[in-house]
């Protein structure tokens, strides 16, 4: 199932007087990130921040938000993760994102043998890996390589073809 909001930043600290903060862009790509209108606070869409202005400084963005108009307004956003609309972020409904994938089954395309549930996805270097649990609760890796990765149905799961004994 598809989340409607997504994890897109973080907001590392404050910025000035003027109710700025420095926050990481966690998204694909600077561009998306720069057209965000609105962030949320929280993954329920709790809190909603309205963008004022942004800009770019290094390898960060400052941002304001409208209502927040000096450092004591933002300091409490420290360390906060930013949300966005994932209609913000894809306007095709076209992608498939990380958060997507976490709690689908990996199964097997041929034989439908379940290796386990996707907990995480992390990248060390060469491609993504997988992280998944099996049914002993035990933690494996599958390199999230494009030959093995067969088909993504967001309501069964992720139908791969393992190397043998990858799982043994």
């Amino acid at each position: 199932m598809k989340k409607t909001i997504l994890e897109a930043g973080k907001i590392r600290n404050v910025h000035g007087l003027h109710g700025e903060v420095k926050a990481e862009n966690w998204l694909e790509s600077d561009e998306v990130f720069a057209n965000l209108k609105r962030f949320f606070l929280k993954e329920t869409g709790e809190r909603e921040l309205k963008v004022r202005s942004r800009r770019r400084q290094g390898d960060l963005f400052l941002l304001a938000f409208e209502g927040l108009e000096d450092v004591d307004a933002v300091m409490n956003l420290k360390g906060k993760t930013l949300y966005a609309a994932r209609d913000q972020i894809d306007p095709e409904g076209r992608k498939i994102f990380y958060a997507d994938l976490f709690g689908l089954d990996l199964i097997e395309k041929e034989t439908g043998e379940r290796y386990g549930k996707i907990l995480d996805v992390v990248n060390r270097g060469a491609s993504d890996l997988y992280v998944i649990r099996k049914a002993d609760g035990t933690e494996a890796y599958f390199p999230a390589i494009k030959e093995w990765i067969l088909e993504f149905d967001l309501e069964k799961g992720v139908f791969v073809k393992a190397p043998e004994g990858l799982f043994d």
